[in-house]
């Protein structure tokens, strides 16, 4: 397969200066020069680790990185003449960061030990140079190219810290999801592999729903912000981590409000991430929405779906005592967010409907259309239009309140304006201007 190929990796060689190094790997391996193309590969493996680290402390203030280099530079300055600090690097490498696994070593080794060969004569044996064969440098170029060349920095080091660091430096200014998400998709997400992912999102997971420090409450909102993202790139990767760890992604600190608000996005957003935890969580939150209206509405992951959810909110607000708003502004803002993000907007737009219909004294109409219905016109069909028209006008408490006739003049506006002579008035009586 051409993606298997020498050529095909060539173009994903992470650094562009390797990139342009390894053309003369290949120029002297496609021309048979075998030891010149083994000498100029180990050198270019030697400056591909050092761009790798110099990215890692100057990009993501990677403390290691930054050891590392101070000691190569260092052991330079006491020995400008002597080749050791090569080794010294990759040994560094090896020992303090996660880019070079044991396989990598051992291939790298094995290339090193035949570029000496390559480059230094051998007295007492009949060919004084080593001669490496075609299949020789066509073996060592597929190491380095999967082993090291076509590797992101980041699979190096402990990617947690400089994340979140990260996140809470630009917390303030990519406000947009859109803006975040090409963010880290550029800096962080495009560059780490599979097993990457999972530990970062295994660590946000941890950020977001379980630490209490105030750096963490400070910062929740951006770090569920990346989580979600993350998440979203790959659904089914991470929900098949959330399955295989279910004890450890169960384990949530749900008596801090700010934590269960978050978690309760994310579950209503991913019903199968909640279905994929332990029963414990299962009968804890199920609880805690039995017995508070506020957490029951931002609980749509325990409804098949989201008709059934509006009908378990509306089956509770009658069972409540009589209340202006039955539902907080925050609370229907949760709806009407979650309702975008699902495609969801006409569901939604009958439920509040639903609940102006609901109004049993004048206070309560008032109060009900300027936040249930006012500020989600721009959302309305002209049958959810038609639907108001006829509830103002079967409802005194409604079309008798103080409000009624601004509150109908503004309506009539919005329909005139996007329904223009589509809609009878005089035939709703009731509906005063």
């Amino acid at each position: 397969m051409y993606t298997d190929s020498i050529e095909y990796l060539t173009e994903k060689i992470y650094h562009h200066n390797t990139k342009e190094y390894f053309k003369e790997v290949m120029s002297s391996y496609t021309n048979g020069n075998n030891r010149s193309a083994i000498v100029m590969l180990y050198s270019v493996v030697v400056c591909d680790l050092v761009y790798k680290l110099q990215e890692l402390e100057d990009k993501y203030s990677d403390d290691t990185a930054k050891e590392i280099l101070e000691k190569i530079r260092e052991q330079q300055r006491q020995h400008p003449n002597s080749p050791n600090w090569e080794s010294d690097l990759i040994d560094e490498i090896y020992a303090k960061t996660n880019l070079l696994e044991v396989h990598d070593k051992e291939n790298l080794d094995h290339l090193k030990k035949h570029r000496n060969l390559s480059a230094h004569p051998v007295l007492d044996q009949l060919d004084i140079l080593f001669r490496p064969n075609k299949e020789n440098v066509r073996s060592h170029m597929r190491n380095m190219l999967d082993g090291v060349l076509c590797k992101s920095p980041l699979l190096s080091n402990k990617l947690i810290v400089p994340f979140v660091l990260d996140l809470e430096s630009i917390k303030n200014d990519l406000v947009k999801d859109e803006d975040l998400s090409r963010y880290l998709e550029s800096k962080y997400f495009s560059k780490i592999n599979e097993a990457l992912s999972k530990n970062l999102f295994k660590e946000l997971w941890k950020f977001v729903f379980r630490l209490e420090d105030d750096k963490c409450e400070e910062n929740r909102f951006i770090n569920f912000r990346a989580l979600r993202l993350l998440l979203n790139r790959n659904p089914n990767q991470f929900l098949a981590v959330v399955r295989e760890q279910s004890s450890y992604y169960s384990q949530i600190t749900f008596d801090n409000l700010n934590i269960l608000y978050h978690l309760q996005i994310l579950f209503s957003e991913n019903p199968d991430l909640y279905v994929s935890t332990t029963d414990d969580l299962k009968v804890v939150l199920t609880e805690k929405a039995n017995n508070d209206i506020a957490i029951l509405v931002m609980s749509a992951y325990l409804s098949s779906n989201i008709e059934e959810h509006f009908s378990k909110i509306s089956s509770r607000i009658s069972d409540e005592d009589y209340c202006e708003l039955p539902i907080s502004i925050s609370n229907i803002d949760f709806l009407y967010n979650f309702s975008i993000n699902m495609n969801y907007i006409p569901e939604f737009i009958d439920f509040v409907i639903q609940l102006f219909k609901g109004s049993y004294d004048y206070d309560s109409a008032d109060s009900r259309f300027t936040n249930y219905i006012e500020p989600y016109v721009e959302e309305f069909t002209r049958e959810h239009f038609l639907q108001v028209l006829e509830i103002i006008n079967n409802n005194s408490q409604i079309y008798r309140r103080r409000q009624a006739r601004v509150d109908n003049n503004y309506l009539k506006t919005v329909i005139e304006e996007r329904y223009e002579g589509t809609i009878d008035f005089s035939t709703y009586e009731n509906f005063t201007l």
